[in-house]
């Protein structure tokens, strides 16, 4: 297998429970570039950020959990 006429394949949407670090970007109101350069140090991975490629996505979930808490918590 040569690199002439190989691409990547990305899938057209992302699953439901994962998000661009646009997204996360919304939910906190940290700039974008903040949280790139955050993520390339791994100081997201609480926020459930990963990197797919050359890619960084997040964990709506996990991202949701830590900045708002466990649904149902403790009054």
């Amino acid at each position: 297998m040569g690199n002439s006429g190989e691409q990547r394949r990305t899938p057209k949407t992302l699953p439901d429970d994962v998000g661009r670090l646009s997204w996360l970007s919304e939910q906190t109101g940290i700039s974008e570039s903040t949280l790139y350069r955050l993520a390339a140090t791994g100081a997201l991975a609480e926020f459930g950020v990963f990197r797919v490629g050359a890619q960084y996505r997040c964990s709506k979930p996990k991202a949701l959990r830590k900045i708002h808490g466990p649904l149902g918590g403790s009054a």
